[in-house]
């Protein structure tokens, strides 16, 4: 018998929809992984489960299926946003003991009406300042295909409790790549949609101008409805009704045929792309022309400049937010925030303005690109996860941090497993507002590059001695 866990979040809806599944058989699922899991992996910070099951034994009780999009169905909440009632520690000991949120962030809210049941806060990298989620305040996270290795970061307790079952579906942020990398690390699906399309209020900065929410989730079906509950009526509508191509005619066989897909070179890819990331990368540009699209090789000048422009502009930003925080308490940071907070200091305003100019260029090069095509395909990626405890290289941020200076929407998906069994991702671009043409994109290359659908060898071999024992 299929445990409610492993089945999708599409699949849960429409199971529940049709009275042959309940909400507190999905939720009661999620908590014995989470039971079994989440000691080891530390994916979150906090749960109620008292509240969780009494939600559902509530959802359980009326005559017909819960009302909402997402009806009865258990998110995770990173713990940079705020849901009413809990505690928004930001992974920081600054916020440990912080009274609870006395109301839910927009984004939150909306997911709440669409009838979710917020499962809890998940860990991430201290005040999503890093890319490891090794969190010296609420524990080191570990990534489910091998606790070894970290899962990303900075929303990495989102990507580890969606890779590992825990929950179907999570929200993270993204300020230089914070949905993406996790995503990719933990072979799973995470959305950046366009900047300011969803509300941010009530989500703890990073970087003002670069800072997105989106979902995590186990597919690009699931990350779509996920979406869809994240927006308004007229925003989805809106967004529906966008038809960028009006020569694009699908077929069954060709179901990308009318689209013109961009290989854009940059100079890292080639050199330090571990061999998986790079073969998977060119394979999804084949199979992207089987179905039909034509690929072509473009450029964007400045691209590799880009990277350090969004670190210049975020470690800017994070110092101004931090400044009291640091000058007053240095020791309450991790050791390795509390430096990108100190060499934030160390920004000068010529060197803040040149970012801007760089990323006002960037947006002007970029926006003539998409006058010639359709989408771009990017690594998300440079290399999979590293072992806990080496850190993370500057460059694993080299395909993520310039799409959040652009601020256009992009799409990690999972693309295949290394030798040493841990995922490898590609990166998916579109222009603003363009979510549901990326959205199905992602969907055919997801189904063509077929990742593995079963758990994580780690997390499946722990669950089934459980169930032994």
């Amino acid at each position: 018998m299929t445990e409610p866990r492993d089945l999708h979040l599409t699949e849960m809806c429409e199971l529940i929809k049709k009275g042959e599944l309940k909400p507190v058989e999905i939720v009661e699922s999620c908590l014995k992984t989470f039971d079994l899991l989440n000691d080891h992996l530390k994916a979150f910070i906090s749960i109620d489960k008292d509240r969780i099951l009494a939600q559902a034994r509530s959802m359980n009780s009326t005559v017909s299926a819960p009302e909402g999009l997402l009806g009865g169905i258990p998110i995770a909440v990173k713990d940079l946003i705020d849901v009413a009632g809990a505690v928004t520690t930001q992974g920081s000991s600054f916020f440990r003991k912080a009274p609870p949120a006395d109301r839910d962030a927009p984004i939150v809210d909306r997911l709440k009406k669409s009838g979710v049941i917020i499962f809890g806060k998940t860990n991430l990298h201290e005040f999503a300042w890093g890319g490891t989620s090794s969190n010296p305040h609420f524990g080191i996270c570990r990534n489910p295909w091998n606790p070894d290795y970290i899962p990303g970061g900075s929303s990495g307790g989102s990507g580890a409790a969606v890779a590992a079952r825990m929950v179907p579906g999570a929200l993270g942020t993204d300020t230089l790549g914070s949905i993406r990398l996790p995503s990719a690390l933990c072979g799973i699906v995470g959305l950046k949609p366009t900047y300011g399309l969803l509300p941010t209020e009530g989500i703890f900065p990073l970087g003002y101008t670069l800072d997105h929410v989106g979902p995590m989730t186990r597919s690009v079906g699931d990350a779509k409805l996920f979406f869809k509950a994240m927006l308004r009526p007229l925003e989805q509508q809106k967004l529906e009704s966008i038809k960028r191509k009006k020569n694009l005619v699908p077929s069954a066989s060709k179901r990308l045929r009318g689209l013109k897909i961009a290989r854009v070179p940059v100079v890292v890819q080639e050199i330090f792309c571990h061999k998986t990331t790079w073969q998977q990368y060119l394979k999804s540009f084949a199979l992207a022309e089987e179905e039909g699209a034509v690929v072509v090789e473009e450029k964007i000048p400045g691209f590799e400049a880009a990277l350090s422009a969004a670190f210049t502009m975020t470690l800017g930003q994070a110092s101004e937010i931090h400044h009291e925080r640091l000058a007053e308490n240095p020791d309450g940071f991790g050791e390795d925030v509390r430096t990108f907070l100190e060499q934030g200091h160390l920004i000068s305003a010529v060197d803040y303005i040149r970012a801007q100019r760089i990323r006002s260029k960037l947006v002007e090069e970029a926006g003539k690109l998409f006058e010639r095509v359709d989408a771009w395909i990017l690594p998300t990626t440079p290399n999979p996860a590293t072992r806990i405890g080496e850190g993370t290289d500057p460059w694993n941020a080299g395909f993520t941090g310039p799409i959040n200076l652009l601020g256009f929407p992009a799409i990690a998906i999972p693309s295949g497993l290394t030798e040493d069994n841990l995922p490898v991702s590609v990166q998916i671009v579109a222009a603003p507002h363009q979510e549901f043409l990326l959205l199905n994109i992602a969907e055919i290359l997801e189904e063509r590059l077929g990742f593995p659908k079963d758990l994580p060898d780690w997390a499946k071999i722990k669950l089934e001695t459980a169930l032994q024992s």
